[in-house]
C-alpha cells in the first residue's frame, strides 16, 4: 500500500471487499472526523488520481473511501462487456458501504464514476448526497458503431499511446493522461463495450432529502443534460470555469474546496455552493 502517495501524506488503511459477482474491490481508506465521504473515480483511471490531482489536499476533515473499480488498479479484472455493466459498478460501490457498515455516506465521482454515484444514491437509501463532476443523471444514446471504434483503439497494442494523445490534444491535466498509462488495455476495451449497459438508463432520485451536486463546465457546449437534472431531480449545479468537460479536470481540486464546504456545513445553503 502506498499510502503516502494515494491519500496525501495522510495514514491509509487498505481494504477489500468482493462484489455481489465475486469480484474482488481493493481501495483505501483515510481517517478523519467528519462524513465518510466515497470517491469513485473514472473510465480510465484508478484511486492514485485523488492524491495526484490534489482532491484529497481539499477534504482534510472528511473519512475518505477510495475504491478502485472492477478492472482498474487493484481491484479484480472481469474481462467481459456484460461484466462492466453499470448496474455491475453500483453493485461495487454498495459492497464497500456494506463493508464499512455506516449509516450515512456522501459519494463524489468523476466522469462516468460521477454517473455511477447517481445510480448508486438512486437506490440506496444510505446515502444522502451526491456529487457528480462532468456527468449527467439523464440518459444517454451510445452508438455501437463509436463504442466498438473506441474499444478496439484503446486495447490494441498502441492503446496507451491513443489515450494519451487523445487527452493531451483536448487540454486534459497531467494527472488525467498519467492515469492512462496506468490502465490495463484489454480491460478498458471490455469496460468501454460495457458502456451499451446501462447508459440509456436516466438516474432516479433516491429519497426526498437526498442533496444531488451536478458539477460541469461553464463553457460546456451540451449543457441541456445538466440543465434538465436541475429540473427533474432538483439537483444543485456546480459551474466550473473552463471550456469543455475534459478541460474541467483541472478544476478537480477546486470543485474538492466546494465538497469540503458543503460537508462541513452538512448541507447547503448561503455561501455554501
Amino acid at each position: 500500500m502506498r499510502d503516502s502517495d494515494e491519500t496525501g501524506g495522510g495514514p491509509a488503511v487498505p481494504f477489500e471487499f468482493f462484489s455481489r459477482d465475486g469480484t474482488p474491490l481493493r481501495g483505501f481508506s483515510r481517517p478523519g472526523p467528519g462524513e465518510a465521504l466515497v470517491l469513485v473515480h473514472g473510465v480510465a483511471m484508478d484511486r492514485r488520481i485523488w492524491a495526484e490531482s490534489g482532491f484529497l489536499d481539499t477534504v482534510p476533515d472528511a473519512r475518505v473511501i477510495a475504491l478502485d473499480l472492477r478492472g482498474r488498479g487493484e481491484s479484480g479484472r472481469v474481462g467481459t462487456a456484460e461484466g462492466h455493466a453499470v448496474d455491475r459498478y453500483v453493485e461495487d460501490v454498495r459492497a464497500v458501504l456494506d463493508g464499512f457498515g455506516l449509516a450515512r455516506y456522501s459519494l463524489f465521482g468523476t466522469y462516468f464514476g460521477g454517473r455511477i454515484a447517481l445510480r448508486v444514491a438512486g437506490v440506496d437509501a444510505r446515502v444522502a448526497r451526491a456529487f457528480s463532476f462532468c456527468a449527467h443523471a439523464e440518459r444517454v444514446e451510445i452508438p455501437d458503431e463509436a463504442v466498438e471504434e473506441e474499444a478496439v483503439a484503446v486495447e490494441g497494442p498502441g492503446g496507451h499511446t491513443y489515450l494519451r494523445e487523445h487527452f493531451t490534444g483536448r487540454g486534459a491535466p497531467p494527472w488525467m493522461i498519467d492515469a492512462c498509462s496506468r490502465v490495463d488495455p484489454a480491460e478498458l476495451g471490455a469496460a468501454t463495450r460495457g458502456l451499451r449497459y446501462g447508459s440509456e438508463q436516466q438516474t432516479e432520485r433516491g429519497r426526498p432529502d437526498q442533496e444531488l451536486v451536478l458539477i460541469t463546465a461553464e463553457g460546456d457546449p451540451d449543457m441541456a443534460p445538466f440543465h434538465a437534472g436541475e429540473r427533474r431531480l432538483g439537483a444543485r449545479l456546480w459551474l466550473l470555469p473552463a471550456p469543455t468537460r475534459v478541460r474541467a479536470a483541472a478544476h478537480l481540486a477546486d470543485a474538492g474546496h466546494r465538497v469540503a464546504k458543503t460537508l462541513a456545513a452538512g448541507g447547503t445553503g448561503p455561501g455554501v455552493v
